[in-house]
């Protein structure tokens, strides 16, 4: 069988020789197109400016890392109305342009990073004999190109730091799927007027109590109604709290000794103690099963995490 077969390089391309150095397997591949073309116009060339060398990497073979090396040559474009005078050929089934790696490298890696994530991710390239790092997994997750936004009525906004303290962006997402819509570069009102004038169909928006958000609502989305999302209502439902609970306890400074112990006498002899049911024996059997099934569940979590 041929080495050519068993890499699976591309048929314009053709393997010279192979060798093993530094447990790393080198393969040496030259270019066999006889007319490369112009990737401007199109138009293919005959005179050879140059060659270099191309290192990239490769899907590993038998645990084994790949790192194919391939002799590319550069030519001049015989038309004299493109602007490209001096070309590379480029081979786009085994490679894009610029890149390091092929393009079967760069999707598994993109297959591993969606099915695992970036740290579990390199976990599993390590395994297979892949050199990758978790922010590379992540930037080939984030290369994926994303589903047009077609018509949504209800969405959510809101902001995250992409350095903290120093960077933020805005993320929307839409209510009803619970999928992200956009990751908007900024936290800013024009930028998020401007998704929004984009859809004039939105007639929910979840924000926080920033005025920025609620600046873009009025400008470009006043037919929507703004809501506050769970955090920020029991944010403001803790300091309503808080705030009554400061004014009780002010009012009760002012409120003499007698009503004070009276007050604290009706609320002993109404205690939670004195009110509340007793469980029925056979509940409280019940309950205390699932206490112990729960905490024979956490010991053996324990002893997992151990190992």
């Amino acid at each position: 069988m041929e080495v050519k077969q068993v890499t699976a390089l591309p048929e314009e391309v053709e393997v010279a020789s192979v060798e093993m150095s530094d447990d790393v397997l080198t393969i040496m591949a030259v270019s066999i197109n006889q007319h490369p073309c112009c990737p401007l116009c199109g138009e293919p060339s005959i005179r050879v400016h140059s060659s270099y060398l191309r290192k990239v990497a490769d899907l590993p073979c038998s645990g084994q890392q790949v790192r194919l090396l391939l002799h590319v040559r550069k030519c001049f474009c015989e038309v004299i109305n493109c602007v490209r005078k001096i070309f590379a050929e480029r081979i786009t089934s085994l490679m894009a342009p610029w890149a390091r790696v092929t393009q079967r490298l760069f999707q598994i890696v993109q297959i591993i990073g969606l099915a695992t994530g970036g740290r579990l991710g390199v976990r599993v390239t390590d395994r297979l004999g892949i050199q990758t790092t978790r922010q590379t997994i992540l930037r080939r997750i984030m290369a994926l190109p994303l589903e047009p936004v077609e018509k949504v009525p209800q969405i959510g906004i809101d902001d995250f730091a992409f350095r903290r303290g120093r960077k933020f962006g805005s993320i929307l997402v839409d209510l009803q799927t619970h999928k992200v819509l956009e990751v908007l570069p900024d936290r800013a009102a024009k930028t998020a007027a401007a998704w929004m004038a984009e859809h004039p169909e939105l007639e929910i928006i979840s924000r926080d109590r920033g005025g920025d958000y609620a600046a873009a609502v009025r400008k470009a989305a006043p037919q929507a109604t703004e809501v506050a999302d769970r955090f920020h209502l029991y944010k403001n439902l803790t300091e309503a709290v808080e705030i009554r609970k400061q004014a009780e306890e002010s009012a009760r400074k002012e409120v003499p000794q007698e009503v004070q112990d009276a007050l604290a006498t009706s609320k002993k002899a109404f205690s939670p103690r004195t009110w509340k049911p007793v469980p029925a024996p056979r509940d409280e059997q019940e309950r205390l099963a699932r206490r112990e099934q729960r905490f024979d569940r956490y010991q053996q979590v324990l002893a997992l995490k151990a190992q």
